[in-house]
């Protein structure tokens, strides 16, 4: 989440308050691999229930993510440094446009792909409509050259074209 994130990161400050515990804090984008897609798998089921994949103006907000096989290495490492007080981020992919990413829910369910009005996303979007239309980017410039994390995992575009869920 970028450092303006609306988001408070309560659990963040806790764990770095803790007296002798050398905490360190690995944040996390939209992990996913062909079974789950973090946030994203609310958002295949919607489309399915309503029988569209949509996404909010002109679906240029992008959400960061990341293989869950990139995530679990990144936490070793991490673990491996030990840096008491140390931030991560587990990103993979700076930004995966949500245009894009309804264009691949729309493809996997063969259904429409369709643009709503930002005062339309509550109603198709239930609770995810608060995340929907945010730009949630992020990047790992400085995790990978302190830990050296190099993610190899597929993308997101690629996990959602291959997900079960759609598959089946």
């Amino acid at each position: 989440m970028p450092a303006d994130s609306p988001f408070p990161r309560v659990s963040e400050q806790t764990a770095l308050s803790l007296k002798g515990v050398r905490a360190s804090v690995v944040r996390l984008p939209q992990v996913h691999n062909t079974v789950r897609q973090g946030l994203l798998t609310y958002a295949v089921t919607i489309a399915r229930e309503k029988r569209v994949s949509a996404y909010v103006g002109e679906g240029r907000n992008r959400w960061a993510a990341a293989h869950v096989s990139d995530v679990a290495r990144l936490y070793r490492l991490a673990l491996e440094k030990n840096d008491a007080g140390a931030k991560y981020h587990a990103v993979a992919e700076e930004g995966v446009r949500m245009l894009d990413i309804a264009e691949a829910i729309g493809r996997g369910l063969k259904v429409p792909v369709k643009s709503i009005a930002a005062e339309e996303a509550p109603a198709h979007f239930g609770w995810l409509a608060m995340f929907a239309s945010y730009d949630l980017m992020a990047s790992s410039e400085k995790t990978r050259e302190t830990l050296g994390w190099n993610p190899t995992g597929p993308g997101l575009i690629a996990d959602l074209e291959r997900i079960e869920v759609l598959n089946s």
